[in-house]
């Protein structure tokens, strides 16, 4: 894979930061995050116009994907598919009682951290059980930028986003289950999404809601 290009592309008036990537593929693919357009094009007789063409049809419908509700705003955060109000600082009380009381934004992160990884776990456990994985997982939350989590087959862990705390419990099980579906079968096929239905039946409901960012349940 070559070093990425950068380059400005216009959109109805809006100047965006385009980051071109070779790679061995045989078509091109447009992606669009945080601002910027991401291009992966193959090696070799892809111009830098035609890249431009495709930007042209796609990038209404990149730019209307990515609009997103925020999770996490100056006066509230999402969590567990509910809109709650925050302060600078002050507590958090939830239905079963817990409560979380933070002194600064960056105090209300590292605490929500610890209480996702608990909840996590719990869930984590009564899927297995049902799933019938005998030898339980190692888990961790952490940020992760391109996934919703992630099962290494090396260290016998699971790893889930800390996204997953913004969304309702549905589509946190989904991906649990999606997770967990991979200690029977390590890639995406037939079999692997037939386990995963299994246990999830609307699946493709709650990863579509996901994709999108609709946290609320």
């Amino acid at each position: 894979m070559l070093n990425p290009k950068e380059f400005i592309y216009i959109h109805n008036g809006k100047e965006y930061k385009v980051i071109l990537t070779r790679k061995r593929i045989r078509s091109i693919r447009y992606y669009y995050k945080n601002g910027e357009f991401r291009v992966s094009a193959p090696l070799l007789f892809v111009t830098q116009n035609q890249i431009k063409e495709g930007l042209d049809r796609y990038a209404d419908k990149l730019l209307k994907a990515d609009v997103k509700t925020s999770a996490f705003g100056n006066d509230f955060i999402y969590l567990l598919g509910i809109k709650v109000s925050i302060h600078e600082s002050g507590e958090i009380k939830f239905s079963n009682n817990d409560v979380i009381k933070y002194k600064s934004r960056e105090d209300l992160e590292k605490k929500l951290k610890k209480w996702f990884l608990e909840i996590i776990k719990n869930r984590n456990a009564y899927y297995e059980h049902m799933m019938g994985v005998k030898h339980p997982y190692k888990v961790h939350v952490k940020k992760m930028s391109t996934r919703y989590g992630s099962n290494s087959l090396s260290t016998h862990s699971l790893s889930y986003s800390t996204i997953l705390m913004h969304y309702s419990y549905d589509v946190i099980d989904s991906v649990i289950i999606h997770e967990l579906a991979h200690h029977f079968q390590r890639n995406h096929s037939k079999k692997f999404y037939d386990v995963v239905y299994k246990y999830c039946p609307n699946y493709r409901i709650l990863h579509n809601r996901l994709k999108r960012g609709e946290f609320h349940a």
